[in-house]
C-alpha cells in the first residue's frame, strides 16, 4: 500500500468502527481493533507522505542524511563468488562452495570469525572436523558500502 491507500484504509475502519455497536462487556470489542488497525493506516500514510515529500509539501523530509546503502562480497581467497544484499546469502554461498570443494564433507562444520566492533572487516569462514580445532578456509564474507550519491569532496 500506499500513503494515499493507507489513508484510505484508515477512514474505512473509523467509519466502519461506528457502525458495530460496543458490548457491555470489559474484553476489546471488533470495533476496537478496527481503531487500533485504522490508528496504524494512518501512522503509514503519514511516514509514507514524508518518505517522499511532494513538491509542495510544507514539512522537510524525514531523512536529513544521505542513505547509506551495503552490500556483501563473498570470495574465496582473490575470486568472487557473488555480491549479495544481506551478509546471510554471501555466507550461504561460501558454505555452499566450500562443502563442494570438500573431498568428505561429512562430519564438517562451519563457524564464522569475524569482530563484531569492526562491521567493514571481512568475516572468515573456518571449518571443524568433528573437533574445536578450526581449519581455515580462504572464503570471507566482507560489507561493503554503496554510495547513494557523489561527493565531489571526496576526490579533493
Amino acid at each position: 500500500m500506499n500513503g494515499p491507500e493507507h489513508y484510505r484504509e484508515a477512514e474505512r475502519l473509523v467509519a466502519e468502527s461506528y457502525e458495530i455497536l460496543r458490548p457491555h462487556d470489559e474484553g476489546p470489542c471488533e470495533a476496537d481493533r478496527m481503531l487500533a488497525a485504522a490508528q496504524v493506516h494512518a501512522t503509514l500514510a503519514l511516514a509514507a507522505a514524508h518518505a517522499a515529500p511532494s513538491a509542495t509539501d510544507p514539512w522537510p523530509p524525514l531523512e536529513t542524511e544521505p542513505a547509506v546503502a551495503y552490500v556483501y562480497r563473498a570470495t574465496w581467497g582473490m575470486t568472487p563468488l557473488g555480491t549479495y544484499t544481506n551478509a546471510a546469502a554471501a555466507r550461504t554461498h561460501c558454505e555452499a562452495d566450500a562443502t563442494n570443494n570438500e573431498p568428505d564433507p561429512t562430519g564438517i562444520s562451519f563457524d564464522w570469525i569475524g569482530d563484531e566492533s569492526e562491521p567493514d572487516d571481512p568475516y572468515e569462514l573456518v571449518i571443524a572436523r568433528g573437533g574445536p580445532a578450526d581449519e581455515p578456509t580462504d572464503y570471507t564474507v566482507t560489507r561493503v558500502e554503496i554510495a547513494t550519491e557523489y561527493d565531489p569532496e571526496a576526490d579533493a
